[in-house]
């Protein structure tokens, strides 16, 4: 289940086309020089299997109609897991000033969810400009939990963050395109620091495991390294 609060479900479909046919499909340019016969394909190999289920949105939404957006899901639409894209947008149509309240009383009915219907939550968070550095988060600053945006309930009632950190601005292309998977919290192995380096092949769109940061995927990576 997919609620994503930034684009429409026309955008959202493209992009898990992207993953099947290996091509950046979200991209209209990339998209034409595809036949009809084609891009049904891919559709029919990704949305068309009934495994993929998106909420249809408009204009701002409140916090009792997304739980029951998540709720339907679950228990109706047996979804196992629900990426719900962003918690900044989705707090910024609730009443009040207080954007950190606001947090705290969404994550706890948030959490309360998942622990009523046993499904896994993805929620993605925002980061705060780094405070007292000229490096930000676009050029690669390692994300730590004192930097999610508005409360610390993001943090602790989850059971695992994971910050995905990229130096945009490098000269070096490679690193440039290389992300950084980093775990900040693991309630249930405790296991923590940077877990794998994932680099951006622009051509397909595709994510491949590297060993380092900056490694081309070209003679570097095993070649049973799984595409992602």
């Amino acid at each position: 289940g997919v609620i994503s609060l930034e684009e429409n479900t026309r955008s959202t479909v493209f992009h898990l086309m992207s993953v099947e046919a290996s091509q950046r499909l979200y991209i209209r340019e990339v998209r034409e020089q595809f036949p009809q016969d084609q891009l049904r394909e891919w559709e029919k190999a990704t949305v068309g299997e009934r495994r993929f289920f998106a909420f249809d949105h408009f204009g701002s939404l409140g916090t009792t109609e997304i739980l029951n957006r998540v709720r339907y899901m679950v228990k109706i639409l047996d979804c196992k897991w629900v990426f719900l894209d962003h918690l900044s947008i989705l707090v910024s149509g609730l009443e009040g000033e207080d954007e950190r309240r606001n947090i705290d009383q969404l994550m706890t009915k948030l959490r309360s969810l998942v622990e009523e219907t046993r499904c896994a939550l993805v929620l993605v968070s925002h980061l705060r400009r780094a405070a007292g550095s000229d490096r930000g988060h676009e050029d690669g600053k390692a994300v730590s939990l004192s930097h999610l945006r508005g409360s610390q309930a993001i943090a602790q009632l989850s059971d695992a963050v994971i910050a995905l950190e990229r130096d945009q601005q490098a000269e070096d292309p490679n690193a440039a395109n290389t992300t950084t998977i980093r775990v900040l919290k693991n309630r249930y192995a405790g296991e923590t620091g940077v877990a794998c380096h994932l680099f951006f092949n622009r051509d397909t769109g595709r994510l491949h495991e590297v060993e380092n940061l900056g490694d081309s995927p070209d003679g570097q990576m095993d070649i049973e390294t799984e595409t992602i």
